[in-house]
């Protein structure tokens, strides 16, 4: 049987994972043609089992790549598929008997079926949710945008009914992900279009997207916890894209990049004990450097090292560190005792490779090691930076308890690990300053690694909670923290740093949540 004179057109960059089961479903086309953006594992050499079409072509936007793909078809028609999507054998058929003949339209919409891992979406407007994939070449074009770029066409479009199915995100991580990148698109077409966009704005559009379209009028909450993550992130997309914009347009990311004033000036070493800082690291050649100037007066530092691949490493032994090189397997308590297990001083202070020591806290624990015999513990301040800027309200400036006398103190816990102290714990009041982030692409991977591994520690010590104290730790506990933050913590005093900041950590406790449910339901499953 003669095959539909009709061209299979695929994108792909990385798709190894996808590539052969998509192939596969449009192996009944005319012809197949693959457009790959510098792929550096096997998606070609899979292609090659199903097409000598391949073409290579980097992307630099969207909306003419793909006007560059279809330009390579020999067919008229155009049937254009992601590498997450699969032609189900319905549609096939249906494509097939429509080009049979002279076809109404010179363009067809498709039903497509988004999943969420096996989980199709069938509500929040997600399905039927038509794509216009199936064109006449010459009829058709891509608006050449960087992020969503709109069809243009002139005349009416035809509907089929078969489906496509559209593997669109692996799980809620692979969603963060995606969500990450598509916001960064989205920030940099409004910042260099010249676009104004006002805070209230992005707020509103959240609401509007996340309750009242999602929520309420296409009823997601019919899918259950995936139906409220699919309404909540289309609500974050709105709030990840203005906070990207509104930074970039500020010029507020890489300001943590300044460097600190160096501590050199050696506390005296007489009458006095004797202090090692642990540093827990891994790939941190852009931010260790700072860190580890700002302690060079100290006796000691360790560095527990999880097989850095940048310089970390070469920076650490060039100011004379003792590295102590460990594989990380998610349990940062473990991490920190290495620490503890390899220092020789009688006081440790346990840093993260983004923390800098200030002038005050040298001098107040220069007055511990020389009369600090009270206690066995103390907490420090810790003054974070969002964005260039010290949050002083919104519960971000807090206490922290990482130093201690060597032997009277140990972690227990692997991501909210906490210091188990053999004695009295004292208050002292002098800062470090912690610079976690550059960017908002850093913050929001950093945080989508923190939940998946939070989840995981959740079940590993509580196992299987109840239905309703999860549902309330997805649907409730989020606001709370955001009125918690924004009002009773004063982060509404912040300004915009203030709501953004409210908004994402609340939304931080979502993702953790929502992120054991899942894990739940694949225990279930198997």
């Amino acid at each position: 049987m003669a095959k539909p004179l009709v061209s299979a057109v695929i994108i792909t960059k990385n798709e190894e994972e996808n590539i052969a089961d998509c192939l596969e479903s449009v192996s009944w086309a005319g012809e197949i043609i693959l457009v790959d953006d510098n792929s550096t594992d096997k998606t070609r050499e899979i292609a090659k089992k199903y097409t000598d079409k391949i073409f290579i072509r980097k992307m630099e936007n969207e909306g003419r790549h793909r006007n560059r793909a279809y330009a390579q078809a020999s067919n008229d028609w155009i049937l254009s598929v992601d590498a997450d999507e699969r032609v189900t054998p319905e549609l096939a058929q249906e494509i097939t008997e429509l080009l049979k003949g002279r076809p109404e339209y010179k363009a067809y919409a498709i039903p497509r079926r988004n999943c969420i891992g096996d989980h199709w979406l069938k509500y929040g407007g997600e399905y039927p949710a038509p794509q216009t994939r199936l064109f006449l070449k010459d009829e058709f074009r891509y608006e050449e945008a960087e992020v969503h770029p709109r069809a243009l066409m002139e005349g009416d479009t035809g509907y089929l009914k078969g489906d496509l199915i559209h593997y669109s995100h692996r799980d809620i991580e692979d969603y963060v992900r995606s969500l990450e990148g598509h916001t960064t698109l989205e920030a940099k077409k409004w910042h260099s279009s010249g676009r104004e966009m006002s805070l209230g704005r992005a707020v509103w559009r959240a609401f509007d997207r996340c309750f009242y379209r999602r929520l309420l009028r296409k009823k997601a909450y019919k899918d259950g916890v995936y139906g409220i993550v699919v309404a909540v992130f289309s609500g974050m997309y709105q709030i990840l894209s203005y906070a990207k914009y509104w930074a970039k347009k500020n010029n507020l990311e890489g300001l943590n990049e300044k460097g600190h004033p160096a501590r050199e000036d050696k506390l005296p070493p007489e009458g006095r004990k004797k202090l090692s800082v642990v540093i827990i690291a891994k790939n941190e050649e852009d931010k260790i450097r700072n860190c580890l100037e700002s302690i060079k007066w100290v006796d000691e530092v360790v560095i527990v090292d999880g097989f850095s691949t940048d310089k970390t490493v070469e920076i650490c032994e060039e100011y004379g560190a003792k590295v102590i090189q460990h594989r990380f397997e998610g349990d940062f308590g473990l991490e920190r005792n290495i620490g503890n297990e390899n220092s020789s001083g009688d006081w440790i202070l346990q840093l993260d490779a983004d923390e800098v020591v200030t002038q005050g806290f040298k001098d107040k624990m220069a007055e511990i090691l020389k009369d600090g015999d009270e206690f066995a513990s103390y907490k420090f301040l810790r003054k974070n930076s969002f964005f260039g800027h010290f949050m002083m309200r919104g519960g971000w400036y807090h206490y922290s308890h990482h130093l201690f006398k060597k032997g009277f103190a140990h972690y227990d816990g692997k991501v909210h690990h906490q210091l188990i102290v053999n004695g009295k714990t004292g208050l002292l009041k002098a800062d470090v300053e912690h610079y976690p982030f550059q960017t908002f692409s850093q913050l929001i991977s950093r945080h989508n690694r923190y939940t998946t591994l939070e989840a995981k520690e959740i079940f590993d010590l509580r196992g299987r909670i109840s239905e309703k104290e999860v549902l309330y730790n997805i649907k409730v506990k989020p606001l709370k923290l955001f009125w918690k933050f924004y009002v009773k913590k004063k982060g509404f005093t912040e300004g915009t740093h203030g709501i953004i900041f409210s908004i994402f950590f609340a939304w931080v406790h979502f993702l953790k949540w929502a992120k054991y449910w899942e894990l739940l339901q694949g225990k279930n499953e198997s």
